[in-house]
């Protein structure tokens, strides 16, 4: 293709791990370099495999456009020789100086140059600026240098343009570009090839057995699994993590379907599909009813041998063997046993042991099944199994309870009281584990806030704000009303009461604290659930008296507040509201309304107004109030409000006031 770039970056392994987010850091950042160069192009996608990123621009013209821009120069107070100098390494004139906060500019057009001639410091600083969640350097022999950072050692780098090779020096990584790049590490041999184009690349790297697009080897992977376990009568577990982690594994991917043996089959699923993911990267197979099969599926970068597939049974058979030992072991154990020693476990060093955190907890328990399941919840985290896989704490105290003749509620609400971990985690399935995954979780917050711990930018080593959002969910989206009446404010406090009944003194303003960083995650909720703006969910918030609100009554006021303001008669609401709210709040106490039912006016104006609000108030349509906006208006531009009859100036506060404090109940406006 004409004026088309093809750009690969070719390195050692790069982890499973990074290459999704790689795939779209890739694309964002070529099209920002190339942009800040003057490169004018139509379209740049990205590629990323086991051992490459590839990068490839359509329609990338030849000659740059001229770039202008302002270069700042030394300050005002500079003395003249510096600012001479400035000058004349520019080739510019005193009266071409730019005056701003204090410094010296001078506008500089850089003229367009040859885009061949600049690929080079493109892709320098490409390499420089690439956002890897983690990265090395490595000893350059060629410069006696280190490299520039970069996810692993880069081996080579392969560029044409416009189907010749730019044959380039990169000092960062001391490497010449070209055009060969390499296959498959085994399959192929990694031997060498030259490519003229991308489609000349891809094709050539499928018959060196490299499947290049990330999207098309995770559905490939999806589509052929699916495909085999099918013909079995079989289905795949589904796990989109293990998913997407295999196929960042492999450059080429080979299918095979491996069996357990049955001795292994009586341990619990969960134990079964957890031992094979995270130790083997295996995938669980299911009859149709859900309950395991005694077959495995993998994905390997080779087109497995018998003397493969012995040793992936191998390898499984041991760890399967480690897993059943622990599972024995653990169940000779009662789960009392276990609690009783969580006070030798550490939940934070400011914050006392596990053990004392359940009795924080049971201080807002209610009823005999919230205090059984909350004295054993984390009676797991003390056993091997959870031990070797922390991924299976709640479940396994789950499994654990079950065993021992716990309550199907008390066993379930163990499970999932962890729930909901993360914005898309299901939440839990009974008003028990609702319950305690609520404490939990405020426990947590109020123990790190009461300690000033909150996180700081993108760092929150103690996923408060997911704690704070889980709890946000609990409350608005969970089918259990978890607050059982109360306010938020009530658990908080009395959490902060067990915490002082501990020893341990938070800050005197805890529960305001926590209140108030709930709320901050509320409004993030809001504003992405019902795609509205912060500041329209802020107005709702700040219609209340403090953060202590209910949550669901003010999701549906931002419902009518957005509804009203896209309303062709808003502006007529929030002028009336402001005249209103103007007179009647500086007179009448918020705690004064009475009902305005049986005050009479001696004028329509009022009469009128009284009866528009009562109906509003008892339908809460949105035209209505616009109606009874026009009527508030058309009264205060006829009536005395503050008519020298101190009865007559009160009934006309009172109507006011009952007005503003109906807008606010109704439509969030504040």
């Amino acid at each position: 293709m004409k004026n088309e770039l093809l750009l690969e970056i070719f390195s050692e392994e790069i982890p499973a791990r990074f290459q999704r987010r790689a795939v779209n850091n890739a694309k964002e950042l070529f099209e920002k370099v190339l942009r800040e160069y003057g490169v004018d192009f139509d379209n740049v996608s990205a590629y990323v495999s086991v051992r490459r990123i590839a990068i490839r621009v359509e329609n990338m013209l030849s000659k740059t456009h001229s770039i202008n821009e302002r270069k700042r120069g030394p300050r005002v107070s500079a003395p003249e020789n510096a600012v001479i100098g400035f000058l004349n390494s520019n080739n510019k004139f005193m009266e071409d100086l730019i005056e701003k906060d204090g410094y010296l500019y001078l506008q500089i057009t850089i003229p367009g140059s040859d885009v061949r001639e600049i690929l080079s410091d493109i892709i320098e600083e490409f390499l420089e600026a690439f956002p890897w969640p983690k990265s090395m350097r490595w000893y350059i022999g060629k410069t006696n240098e280190l490299s520039c950072f970069w996810v692993r050692p880069i081996r080579s780098i392969l560029c044409i343009y416009d189907g010749f090779p730019i044959r380039k020096f990169i000092k960062s990584v001391g490497l010449e570009m070209g055009d060969t790049t390499r296959g498959h590490r085994f399959i192929a041999n990694n031997e060498e090839f030259s490519v003229t184009c991308f489609d000349d690349y891809v094709a050539k790297l499928e018959k060196a057995y490299v499947m290049l697009d990330y999207q098309k080897k995770v559905s490939y992977i999806d589509f052929e699994l699916a495909k085999r376990v099918a013909e079995m009568g079989l289905c795949i577990q589904n796990d989109e993590e293990l998913l997407h982690e295999v196929a960042g594994l492999v450059e080429y991917p080979f299918i095979h379907i491996g069996q357990i043996e049955e001795k292994f089959m009586n341990l619990p699923k969960e134990v079964l599909s957890t031992t094979m993911k995270v130790h083997q990267k295996y995938f669980t197979l299911i009859y149709p009813n859900n309950v395991a099969a005694p077959f495995y599926g993998t994905v390997t970068n080779v087109s497995p041998t018998e003397a493969m597939r012995e040793g992936l049974d191998r390898v499984l058979r041991a760890r399967l063997s480690d897993a059943a030992f622990f599972f024995k072991e653990d169940t000779d154990i009662s789960l009392d046993a276990f609690s009783q020693r969580l006070s030798d476990v550490v939940f934070h060093e400011k914050l006392g042991s596990v053990s004392q955190k359940i009795g924080r907890i049971l201080s807002v328990s209610e009823t005999k099944e919230e205090n059984r399941a909350i004295s054993i919840c984390k009676a797991d985290l003390v056993t091997q199994m959870v031990g070797e896989f922390p991924e299976l704490q709640g479940i396994m105290g789950g499994i654990y309870a079950l065993n021992q003749e716990e309550t199907q509620e008390v066993a379930e609400a163990i499970a999932e009281h962890y729930r909901p971990n993360g914005a898309n985690d299901r939440l839990p399935a009974n008003v028990v584990g609702a319950r305690i995954s609520f404490f939990d979780k405020l426990d947590t917050l109020v123990g790190f806030i009461g300690f000033d711990v909150y996180p700081t930018g993108s760092k929150d080593p103690y996923a408060l704000r997911r704690a704070a959002f889980s709890i946000v969910r609990l409350i608005c989206d969970s089918e259990f009303d978890v607050l059982c009446g109360e306010k938020l404010s009530y658990f908080a406090k009395t959490l902060n009461e067990a915490y002082s009944d501990q020893g341990i003194q938070l800050h005197p303003d805890v529960v305001n604290n926590v209140l108030g960083f709930i709320c901050d995650r509320f409004t993030k909720y809001v504003e992405d659930k019902l795609k509205v703006s912060a500041q329209l969910v802020e107005a709702v918030i700040n219609s209340y008296d403090s953060c202590d609100f209910d949550y669901k009554e003010a999701i549906e006021k931002v419902k009518s507040f957005n509804e009203l303001s896209k309303h062709d008669g808003f502006s007529i609401v929030q002028s009336a509201y402001k005249r209103a709210i103007g007179v009647a709040d500086v007179l009448i106490p918020d705690d004064f309304i009475k009902d305005i039912q049986s005050i009479s006016f001696n004028n329509n104006y009022m009469n009128n107004a009284k009866s528009a609000i009562l109906k509003f108030n008892s339908s809460c349509g949105i035209g209505e109030i616009v109606d009874v906006s026009k009527l508030i208006i058309e009264a205060c531009d006829n009536v005395t409000m503050l008519d020298r009859d101190q009865s007559v100036m009160f009934s006309n506060l009172l109507l006011l006031k009952k007005f503003v404090s109906v807008v606010k109940q109704h439509t969030g406006i504040c």
